[in-house]
């Protein structure tokens, strides 16, 4: 496998945004689900987490899932016609299955890098695509990278300054622009992955190589 020659060898750490690097996330897909469930006025940017509202407290843990939903039923009114547990199926549709080439890829990056997933997320989504992953290939996902860096867990939204890695040794993969400039700011190495763009246009192969049975 050739490593990726524009950044410094000194590269040790591949860090991994998760929602639209390591799974596709659909958000229109909740908008729609929503609106079938009649739940009036909700728009693809309120649930843009980044815009604020108890959106953005659930990804940082400071409200738990059933603050969430008593928030929710506030906001919008209609939801209170609607069970729990249709919210959050709503909730989790915008979660995409997993692409395996991708999977298959992160194993063999695993074997020359430290790998770290640094999400902002929240326990509902993490809980659904944690068990998509296990019914998808067998094991868990805490089995494919080495250190996992979650939002709520944390209270912190990535990039953050926050963790006990040496800044020159990151490689941070993302796919929005503003968490690109923060990570460099940091004084990470630091790759957006444009539209249409993934994990493999970076990584590529010389020779195919066996990947590890988990």
């Amino acid at each position: 496998m050739k490593e990726i020659r524009k950044f410094a060898d000194t590269c040790n750490v591949v860090i991994f945004d998760f929602g639209g690097v390591i799974m596709d996330v659909d958000v229109n897909k909740t908008v729609k689900s929503f609106e079938e469930l009649n739940i009036d006025g909700l728009a693809y940017n309120d649930i843009i987490a980044e815009n604020g509202s108890f959106f953005r407290d659930l990804e940082l843990g400071l409200i738990t899932p059933a603050e969430f939903i008593d928030e929710f039923h506030m906001n919008f009114p209609a939801s209170k016609n609607v069970s729990d547990e249709d919210i959050w199926k709503a909730w989790n549709n915008m979660l995409q299955p997993y692409n395996k080439e991708r999977i298959e890829l992160i194993k063999t990056i695993r074997k020359r890098y430290t790998t770290c997933i640094f999400s902002n997320t929240n326990y509902p989504h993490r809980k659904t695509y944690k068990a998509m992953f296990r019914e998808q290939f067998g094991y868990d996902f805490e089995d494919l990278f080495d250190k996992y860096f979650y939002s709520d867990e944390l209270h912190l939204r990535k990039p953050t300054k926050e963790l006990a890695i040496a800044p020159r040794e990151i490689l941070f993969i993302d796919d929005n622009q503003a968490n690109i400039e923060q990570a460099k700011a940091n004084g990470w190495q630091a790759h957006l992955l444009k539209k249409g763009e993934t994990i493999s246009d970076i990584f590529y192969f010389d020779n195919q190589e066996e990947t590890n049975e988990i």
